[in-house]
């Protein structure tokens, strides 16, 4: 018992070995600039003074930011975790939200301005489980069963659905953190912006109401550059006033992957129809309307398919700018003077060139307007550009398993981050992000420096010198 308490230690899991790790950093490897910095400077004190200080600072913090109090060194009983749920305070929840962004764009800063003034806006947005130590609780409606995590607000996770775990032996104790990264300004320019984090949102596995509006909103507050926002097919299944219609009033347009039994005609308002994802006049002919079911069905070759999806071109209505703040957006009409146009009611050609106006106004101030922006995509779905654009949303996996690498910050790793709580598991996952946003930015400034300058220009000086101490050349020179 005492060599496996030891080897806890040793690997720095015991919570009062992180303490005593700060506190001698705050003891003794500060300088007096950093000191100045943090407003410490006038304070002295040996090691142990600085253990207290620190732990009650920390102390204060998760008693502001913790939003449903609970005894977080013992297994709630059923009843406590009522109780526990009727504590809930909003208040304190935004509160850890603000700090837990505060801490994750805190690197942003360090970005040269050169290099920032390029960013065109782009995003991916993606969930992430954020895994704790121990059993999984029962799921949120049972709530008559006593908590088995000491974590009692902890959620159980899957990896398939929505990743709200019911209670399978394969699901996993822990919290789902929505992660919004930069990704670059063009597929055609993989290197012409870091990969970085810049908002969060931690919420239950599976409860994906609000997560992804609040991430977007921090990064919205951060950065003034509206691009795209690059998301799986969890996202545009979302209640469309709680994601679609917000982003697009901060000036965003979607990016979206879309379940076969959501491809075909999505929706339509007087001469406009929806058809995976983009607006075409209503007059495009039926065989073009169902080309990802009839492909699907296997009535169609790949070669037909993509045929026909280059043919819906000519009836598809342009963007004309982004959406404005109340998430409006105006649209330019085809030229249908040249174009073979239908009747929709009977499939016969028309022998007249339907008369349209010059724009079409998408505005989201009723039920079917809102069901063509719960699911419209800023490209013609399965087109060439619209793989070039969806390719770069791994952009966002890959950050995510790159922070939670043990070769990194190892935040896959339960055992380094124990079941403390809300709080707890949101600060120490910010913590790894901003960590991993200062090794991406100086990874992109020698990536950009390397491209300037030779490579062996950029090598450390050897150590040996000469008899007039002159640093020696390397061999390969």
């Amino acid at each position: 018992m005492h060599e496996a308490k030891n080897r806890e230690h040793d690997r720095g899991c015991h919570p009062d070995s992180r303490y005593k790790a700060i506190a001698r950093t705050l003891y003794a490897q500060l300088t007096p600039e950093t000191r100045e910095y943090l407003g410490i400077a006038g304070l002295t004190g040996n090691s142990r003074t600085w253990y207290g200080r620190y732990w009650r600072a920390v102390n204060r913090i998760f008693e502001l930011t913790y939003p449903w109090e609970v005894n977080r060194k013992s297994h709630a009983t059923a009843e406590a975790y009522q109780v526990a749920l009727d504590s809930y305070s909003q208040k304190k929840r935004d509160r850890s939200d603000y700090l837990m962004n505060l801490l994750v764009q805190a690197p942003l800063g360090r970005l040269p301005q050169e290099i920032r003034d390029t960013y065109a806006g782009n995003v991916a947005l993606d969930a992430t489980l954020i895994e704790i130590a121990g059993r999984t609780n029962p799921n949120a409606s049972s709530v008559d069963l006593p908590r088995r995590n000491l974590d009692a607000m902890a959620g159980a996770y899957r990896r398939g659905g929505n990743h709200d775990g019911q209670g399978a032996k394969t699901d996993k104790a822990g919290w789902e953190m929505e992660t919004v990264v930069t990704v670059p300004n063009s597929p055609k320019q993989p290197q012409s912006f870091p990969i970085l984090t810049t908002a969060l949102a931690l919420h239950h596995p599976g409860r994906t109401k609000h997560g992804p509006r609040i991430a977007m909103e921090f990064h919205a507050n951060k950065f003034d550059e509206r691009g795209l926002i690059l998301v799986d097919r969890l996202y545009n299944g979302s209640k469309a006033h709680r994601f679609q219609k917000p982003t697009r009033q901060m000036g965003f347009r979607h990016v979206y992957d879309y379940k076969l039994k959501q491809t075909g005609r999505q929706g339509g308002v007087d001469d406009v129809i929806l058809v995976d994802g983009r607006l075409y006049v209503k007059w495009m002919p039926e065989h073009l309307q169902t080309v990802r079911a009839d492909f699907k069905a296997g009535l169609i070759t790949r070669e037909v398919h993509d045929k026909r999806l280059a043919s819906r071109a000519q009836y598809e209505l342009k963007d004309k700018g982004r959406p404005d703040a109340d998430g409006r957006q105006y649209f330019f009409y085809p030229d249908l003077r040249k174009v073979m146009c239908f009747d929709p009611a009977t499939g016969n050609r028309l022998t007249r060139t339907p008369k349209t106006p010059t724009t079409f106004l998408l505005s989201p101030d009723d039920a079917v307007s809102m069901r063509i922006i719960r699911h419209l995509n800023r490209f013609a779905y399965k087109t060439p550009e619209w793989r070039e654009w969806y390719g770069m949303r791994s952009h966002v996996e890959s950050n995510n398993q790159y922070v939670k690498a043990d070769a990194e910050t190892d935040l896959g790793n339960p055992d380094k981050h124990r079941p403390r709580g809300y709080a707890f598991q949101a600060f120490n996952a910010a913590i790894a992000f901003a960590v991993a946003n200062m090794r991406r930015i100086v990874s992109f400034i020698q990536a950009q420096a390397m491209k300037v300058l030779d490579a062996r220009t950029l090598q450390r000086a050897r150590r040996r010198t000469d008899e007039l101490g002159n640093r020696l050349p390397h061999r390969d020179l």
